[in-house]
């Protein structure tokens, strides 16, 4: 069996994707070099709610753009995608969830006290210390039980939205750099994205 040596990184961390209300509702993951000779690159995009207003029907766009060359007409689409609309669903936390514990402290579970291992966004007040989580289980009125223990310390100020979008895409290794934009359609609704990257680097 193959075993695949890979590099892991992040080529845009937790951003604001602002609403067509404003001057600039697009974001630019920034480029990866793809040119060191990695068998492969797989992107790990994420697009979540950071409000409750109702998107309808109208997504985030997402443009995957990958070039051979150097210059800037080297550039071509490699994928289109879309994600968002909808509406999202909110709590706010009650009491601080600590670092390293599995509980995310809320008033109410009567959002996701389901058992279908809801994938939230726990957006914190410094979004840099924003994270996903997965509902495991809850005590009732007192505590979500997430899967994995919490990479951050979450004051009250921090909420829990649904409505994330998990999109992986792989990049075949002919191409020289890849960067993602996305595109904001709606006029109210805002997000917040995230872009990481798996570089396959060897085959033994």
């Amino acid at each position: 069996m193959a075993d695949f040596t890979k590099s892991r990184g992040q080529l845009k961390d937790w951003t604001l994707l602002d609403d067509t209300a404003t001057d600039t509702p697009t974001v630019d993951s920034g480029e990866l070099d793809l040119s060191g000779g990695d068998i492969g690159c797989i992107l790990h995009l994420v697009v979540a709610h950071a409000d409750v207003v109702d998107a309808a029907t109208s997504p985030v766009y997402i443009n995957v753009m990958t070039k051979k060359g150097s210059g800037n007409e080297d550039w071509g689409l490699f994928a289109q995608l879309q994600a968002g609309g909808g509406q999202a669903v909110t709590e706010a936390l009650d009491a601080e969830s600590a670092s390293g514990q599995k509980q995310v402290k809320v008033a109410a579970t009567t959002d996701w006290d389901t058992g279908q291992l809801e994938r939230l966004f726990l957006l914190d007040g410094t979004p840099a210390n924003s994270e996903l989580v997965t509902v495991m289980g809850w005590a009732d009125a007192d505590y979500y039980l997430v899967a994995e223990n919490l990479s951050n310390t979450h004051a009250i100020a921090t909420a829990l939205f649904d409505g994330v979008d998990e999109i992986p895409v792989y990049i075949p290794p002919e191409f020289q750099t890849v960067k993602v934009l996305f595109g904001n359609s709606h006029g109210t609704a805002t997000y917040y994205l995230r872009v990481d990257y798996e570089l396959i680097t060897d085959i033994e």
